[in-house]
């Protein structure tokens, strides 16, 4: 079954019917705006669940994608190789950027915003390898990050590594103005949460039983918004006509 996100389909409770409830029966009408809602709590549960899953699925996608021999060093000092990507780690977004080096040339990334770091990759026969960028460290802590728009260019921004000895700063080129501000806000959201217990690692057994659960939600989801919808329409519906 394809997946869709539930809360683009309108349920039944949604439209006219409910504003005929409303002048009928002010306390049936708040019945129904309660019930309507936990219909639209548990659909957002659902879609955030399968969103998770499709993230993780994701980063395994990448890291297969990735030279097994591909190593990098951190700005720390600390080596951050392929298996690094997926350690307690979880995606929060990914997607083509441009780093700037010290020649003034754009060179062309795929970037991976983790829960603790931001990794960058550039392809190379046909797999991806970490970035490299005139010895600068291109898989950062996300610890004293600073984020900083570059002035005069609407689609630049700078990652300003901060607290440590030398301070390292990036230059990175987004395609537009809006994706620029969307990695921005992203990076500053991670940046600010308190993720510092990190994702347990995932067994085998652990991923099978995510994939059977998320096949499962999938299948439920319509179903779920229709018989929730259909029944609180049967409890009212007398008063409706």
């Amino acid at each position: 079954l394809q997946y869709f996100t539930l809360s683009k389909h309108t349920c039944l409770t949604d439209g006219p019917s409910a504003a005929h409830t409303r002048r009928s029966n002010e306390k049936d009408f708040e019945d129904l705006t309660q019930a309507l809602q936990l219909v639209k709590d548990i659909i957002a549960s659902v879609d955030s669940k399968v969103n998770e899953h499709e993230k993780k699925k994701r980063l395994k996608e990448i890291h297969g994608r990735t030279d097994s021999k591909s190593i990098t060093r951190m700005k720390s000092g600390q080596m951050f190789a392929r298996e690094d990507l997926q350690r307690s780690r979880k995606l929060l977004h990914d997607g083509p950027l441009q780093l700037k080096n010290a020649a003034g040339r754009l060179k062309d990334v795929h970037a991976l915003l983790l829960s603790d770091v931001i990794a960058f990759l550039q392809e190379k026969d046909q797999k991806y390898v970490f970035a490299s960028l005139d010895q600068r460290a291109t898989v950062i802590s996300l610890q004293k990050l600073i984020v900083r728009e570059v002035a005069h260019e609407e689609r630049g921004l700078f990652l300003i590594t901060a607290g440590i000895a030398n301070p390292e700063m990036v230059e990175v080129h987004a395609s537009s103005r809006e994706e620029r501000n969307t990695w921005m806000q992203l990076i500053q959201n991670a940046i600010e949460k308190d993720d510092d217990e990190g994702i347990p690692s995932e067994t085998e057994e652990d991923r099978k039983l995510l994939e059977t659960k998320t096949k499962e939600m999938r299948g439920e989801q319509l179903s779920l918004c229709y018989f929730s919808s259909l029944t609180i329409f049967h409890i009212f519906s007398p008063k409706l006509f």
